[in-house]
């Protein structure tokens, strides 16, 4: 199969072109950045250079594919560049709709988040309440219109909802540098659960839902194994060999991260991998600590 990943050069994207390619995908990343083209090459993927609102580089990108996956995002945005984040989510998936019926692609995965899940005590699975809030309302957003936009005419949309996604990157970086250097503090009590996953294990979930998932479905995509947030922070502080950070009010916690990521730092969200399981995956790392433990022996 050849499938186009938009967005190949970003922290998700790379590890899912990388995934597709070791299971024998031809695998087109399209990047913005001409500089993530070296490293795309050695994870296998052929690199195209295009704008994902571009919809002419897309279609060349997406010639002779049957899948394209929808990963790309822009959390930085420049000086005059307001509202692109929302534009590379939202329009890019029409785009990417469009230009898979031009050039027959047969399925578009959506990438998203399990934090447009409202949360709560209960198990989270995808029939569960949603609650979209910051970042996540975009990704929603994008998920609607992809499902209701593709119509009858095609193509089929799968959509992927990812728990917490933990790597060399993204938002563990940030947090295990504020352990390291005494800054991190824990929103409340931290007794709520978090839901996590392994980046390697989300390039081989997206690999399988791309490829045994159910047109029109939500597809979570966690390790099984929910765990307090307090668990988690002082499991890798004493793995670095620092204090176990203090907790600080929810009211602190907006003034110090702002409301909405304080918000989502004290959310309970456990959530059910079952229906990607049922589809025959499994996480190489069943819980958080075999995989930060393997994790940290690569970070600096």
């Amino acid at each position: 199969m050849k499938v186009l990943v938009a967005g190949a050069g970003g922290f998700l994207g790379h590890a899912v072109a990388r995934s597709l390619a070791s299971d024998g995908a031809d695998v087109v990343g399209l990047v913005r950045n001409p500089a993530q083209t070296e490293r795309l090459r050695s994870a296998g993927a052929t690199p195209e250079i295009g704008d994902l609102l571009d919809p002419g580089a897309v279609a060349r990108a997406a010639r002779g594919c049957e899948a394209a996956v929808h990963l790309a995002a822009a959390p930085d945005e420049p000086a005059g560049e307001a509202g692109r984040a929302e534009r590379v989510r939202v329009e890019g998936a029409r785009v990417l709709l469009r230009v898979a019926r031009s050039e027959g692609l047969r399925r578009l995965v959506i990438g998203s988040g399990y934090w447009v899940y409202r949360g709560g005590s209960g198990e989270l699975t995808e029939r569960s309440p949603v609650e979209p809030l910051g970042e996540s309302r975009i990704n929603f957003e994008t998920e609607r219109v992809a499902l209701t936009e593709a119509g009858a005419s095609g193509p089929e949309v799968l959509v992927v909802r990812p728990g917490m996604v933990y790597g060399d990157g993204s938002w563990f970086r940030s947090t295990l540098d504020g352990i390291r250097a005494g800054e991190y503090r824990i929103v409340g009590d931290g007794a709520n659960r978090w839901s996590f996953v392994a980046r390697d294990d989300v390039g081989t979930g997206f690999a399988r839902i791309l490829e045994r998932g159910a047109a029109g479905e939500v597809y979570n995509l966690v390790d099984g194994r929910p765990a307090p947030w307090r668990e988690f922070i002082e499991y890798v502080a004493t793995a670095v060999a620092r204090p176990t950070p203090e907790s600080v009010s929810p009211e602190s916690g907006a003034a110090r991260y702002g409301r909405e990521v304080a918000h989502h730092l004290a959310a309970d969200r456990a959530a059910s991998s079952a229906k990607l399981e049922a589809l025959g995956w499994r996480p190489r790392y069943p819980s958080y600590r075999e995989g930060i433990a393997e994790l940290l022996k690569t970070m600096r």
